[in-house]
């Protein structure tokens, strides 16, 4: 039994030892199963009682002592569907008070600000913040990511990027090396991406989006370096737009 499945959805290792003592035992005990699930007594009167506010134990009193047992296995949904039910609650309650604080970070922001983003999880925010500043139709542009298509992770995280560009409508313009062009034609070929080959070297992993610049490498430790400048904004695009021009 993958007892990870339990963890996952919020039980502590000394309930899913009770609760699996209790099942295998049946209607007994605190000493029984203290015994069952080598776990002290004083903590399992505390898992007990977490277990019976959770809905899957419960007890009866006869001459004086508790025999607990547990409720039907299949209350464990009962359980799941209740924290899916405070889960969509609260991400309502998330949802209500985000314009708000966004409302406060804008009052605040800098007209130019850098920010360092480390790990998939920091990256895959950089990308995010592309897609959520720009509406459908609109374009953003990008110097090719070079080597990293040769990382099947970075591909993934690619694919799963251009997805959800796709669903919003989203375009985007790419420029590349010629030595590049095998590599990009078997890994990003998707529908609203323009790309051009150039002979001569490019930046690599810049994206241009809005006011800001971003540049990502995934060598090593994925990082992105996120700058908010209009400046600076314009004289990438300007570059990127020029030398679009000029490649056929």
């Amino acid at each position: 039994m993958n007892l990870k499945i339990l963890e996952s959805v919020g039980f502590t290792k000394g309930e899913i030892k009770v609760y699996l003592s209790l099942l295998e035992l049946g209607e007994t005990t605190t000493g029984s199963i203290i015994k069952s699930s080598q776990i002290t007594g004083s903590k399992v009167y505390e898992i007990l009682e977490r277990l019976i506010q959770k809905g899957l134990v419960s007890y009866i009193i006869r001459e004086k002592t508790k025999y607990f047992q547990t409720a039907p296995p299949k209350r464990l949904m009962d359980y799941i569907n209740k924290k899916q039910t405070e889960l969509a609650d609260q991400k309502n309650q998330i949802e209500s008070i985000i314009p708000k604080l966004e409302s406060i970070q804008k009052s605040t922001q800098k007209t130019q600000s850098s920010q360092i983003f480390e790990g998939y999880a920091g990256v895959r925010t950089v990308f995010n913040l592309i897609l959520d500043s720009l509406k459908p139709g609109e374009t953003y542009q990008v110097f090719t990511l070079g080597d990293e298509l040769k990382n099947d992770r970075v591909v993934m995280f690619l694919q799963n990027h251009h997805q959800r560009r796709i669903q919003k409508k989203i375009k985007v313009q790419l420029i590349a090396n010629t030595k590049e062009k095998k590599l990009l034609q078997k890994h990003l070929k998707y529908k609203g991406m323009n790309i051009k080959y150039c002979k001569d070297p490019v930046p690599v992993g810049v994206f241009i989006f809005k006011d800001h610049v971003a540049t990502f490498t995934f060598k090593q430790k994925p990082t992105a370096f996120l700058i908010k400048s209009s400046q600076i904004a314009k004289s990438y695009k300007d570059f990127f737009t020029n030398l679009w021009k000029t490649i056929k």
